[in-house]
């Protein structure tokens, strides 16, 4: 991909998918562009042109029908077009709007599927689904990279600490697990927590947290993040196990060689991580069994990550843009 004539386009606004494509954009040399249905793109073509699709990034409902117009009249003047598909589609129980949404938004994302050249996933049942809408395009499979360093070494001593780190919404689940079983583990085996991030919206779990002794930290940059990562010996997520894929918390984790406790009643293996192998299912695991090593964990889990480090990710995307060509 060449510098001038390459574009990797991503929703407005901050978050996981905006820091993906800027880190891999610039290995790639795809600039990152913002997309709204106010962009005007007129001026827009060249070699490459990579979008980063998360449904609802491009509409507050997830069913963003404008982008396959705009993307038809781009196609036209870039020679290769490619998908990152960091989302496919919502889905919930019959209470929730996303399920009556899911299948418009299900058409969006097939007809996506079904314009590009080349695509990537994160999750291999995400891939599974866009084989069967696109089977011919090149494509991979590779669950993402961490967003706040990849360390060279990750064998080494670690304090006795918990991390709690990424955006507010996702680390109150992981202090409301189980009625806040985290602090009275913390409590049992003398492990400080270290809370990362954006403050807390739920005033009275923010309390909570000063009120059972939690360090703090708030907003850190990467370089700091990075350096409390691989100075704790678990990291907490309460995140589903077939969606960790495409988790940058648990990537986080994992690139740190950070032993990643996973919070989730589903722990089947999935994108090949194993309960208790590269992650340790849940607080009672790691008190359940005495043989668990955390630091064994997370060396696993940095195994488990290594093959699909930043470095990974950018050939793979050059790999399917010349494939694309061929």
């Amino acid at each position: 991909m060449q510098a001038a004539t390459s574009l990797s386009l991503i929703p407005p606004g901050t978050g996981g998918v905006r820091d993906y494509a800027a880190i891999v954009g610039s290995s790639i040399h795809a600039p990152v562009r913002e997309l709204s249905a106010q962009t005007d793109t007129r001026d827009w073509s060249g070699d490459v042109l990579l979008l980063h699709f998360s449904g609802y990034g491009y509409h507050k409902r997830g069913i963003p029908s404008w982008l396959l117009k705009e993307l038809a009249s781009l196609r036209e003047r870039f020679r290769v077009f490619g998908v990152v598909f960091h989302e496919l589609y919502a889905s919930g129980p019959p209470w929730r709007s996303a399920f009556w949404l899911s299948g418009m938004q299900r058409r969006i994302a097939s007809e996506l599927a079904g314009q590009a050249d080349f695509w990537l996933t994160n999750r291999e049942r995400a891939g599974h689904w866009l084989r069967e809408q696109a089977p011919e395009a090149p494509h991979r499979v590779l669950p993402v990279f961490s967003n706040v360093g990849e360390p060279a070494a990750a064998e080494h001593e670690r304090e006795a600490s918990i991390v709690v780190f990424g955006s507010a919404g996702m680390r109150a689940p992981a202090y409301a697990w189980n009625d806040g079983e985290i602090f009275r583990f913390a409590k049992r085996h003398g492990l400080r927590i270290d809370d990362v991030g954006a403050p807390l919206q739920d005033r009275a779990l923010a309390n909570r947290l000063i009120e059972e002794g939690v360090q703090v930290r708030g907003m850190l940059p990467a370089k700091e993040v990075s350096r409390a990562l691989s100075q704790a010996r678990h990291g907490a997520l309460a995140y589903p196990a077939d969606f960790v894929g495409k988790s940058g918390i648990f990537a986080a984790y994992a690139s740190h060689g950070t032993c990643p406790i996973l919070l989730t009643k589903d722990l089947a293996p999935c994108d090949g991580m194993r309960p208790d192998v590269e992650y340790a299912a849940g607080f009672d695991a790691l008190e359940r069994d005495p043989g668990l090593d955390p630091q064994a964990i997370g060396q696993a889990a940095r195994r488990w990550y290594e093959p699909h480090c930043i470095q990974a990710h950018a050939a793979a995307l050059q790999a399917l843009s010349r494939r694309a060509r061929a």
